[in-house]
Formats: C-alpha cells, structure tokens, sequence
C-alpha cells in the first residue's frame, strides 16, 4: 500500500504517541527500528507522521521495545483525566497498582451493588425436617 499524503489523523495521534515514548527513553528512530525488529527508519517515520498506519504486530513489535503496553500507544493524556490516569500508572510498580486497584474496587462495590436490580423475593424456605427423639439423643452422643 502506498504512503498517504495527508497525514491520517488517528495514525497520526499514535504516531505522535510513539515519538513521545520513544524520546521519553532516549531512543533514536533508527534505534528503536532496528532493535524493535520494525527494521526500517523510513517506516517507522511514516508511522510517527501518521502516513503509514500501524499494524496491530507493529504496535506489539513497537511496545515491546519500548517496555510499554499496547494500550500506551493508544493512550493520549492530553484528551482527558481518564486517559491521563491510564498514562500515569505507566510509572507505577506492580504493588502499588495492586494497592489502587483493590481500592477503587472497594469504593466501587456500593455503586456495583445499587446497579443490580432489585431482588426478587426469596424463595419461600422448605419445612425443616423434625427428628425423631432418639436421633436428637444420638446427635447430642456423638457430640460428647
């Protein structure tokens, strides 16, 4: 397929990206080409231009090296507090993410629970069984 012209403007937001975590670690187009096993510069600059759109291979091939998940390409901060928050945690340990993630499911657990509709009534309870004296007897026996 042949090289746009025009920029793409979805390519063009995850090329920026790309560029983005690709300076954040220092690397040069060149390097991070090469050891990404994308193998070309010139692709890899259509792809930061937003001329070429990535494939999903090339957005794994390309996260890996850059020791981000996928999902980090497709993350822009700059368009809201969610995405932002998807950013930041990039930077987080597996421990601390744990931490907030158990947290925000505990805060979220009442807005679960007010979500579900409302209970049907509960079925009606079966009778319980009578036992017979002795094997009140025998029960209490073993128990001893």
């Amino acid at each position: 397929m042949p090289r746009r012209r025009e920029p793409d403007p979805f390519a063009l937001q995850v090329g920026t990206r790309i560029k983005q975590l690709r300076e954040e670690q220092g690397l040069t187009m060149e390097k991070l080409a090469f050891e990404s096993e994308l193998g070309s510069k010139g692709h890899l600059s259509n792809l930061e231009r937003g001329l070429a759109r990535p494939t999903i291979h090339t957005l794994r091939v390309l996260a890996e090296r850059l020791e981000v998940d996928v999902l980090d390409l497709l993350t822009f901060p700059e368009q809201g507090d969610r995405q932002k928050l998807v950013d930041l945690t990039r930077h987080l340990g597996r421990g601390t993410i744990r931490k907030l993630l158990k947290d925000i499911l505990k805060d979220m657990a009442p807005l679960e629970a007010s979500k579900e509709p409302a209970a049907a009534a509960p079925p009606p309870k079966k009778a319980a069984k009578r036992r017979s004296a002795p094997a009140k007897a025998r029960k209490k026996k073993r128990s001893s």
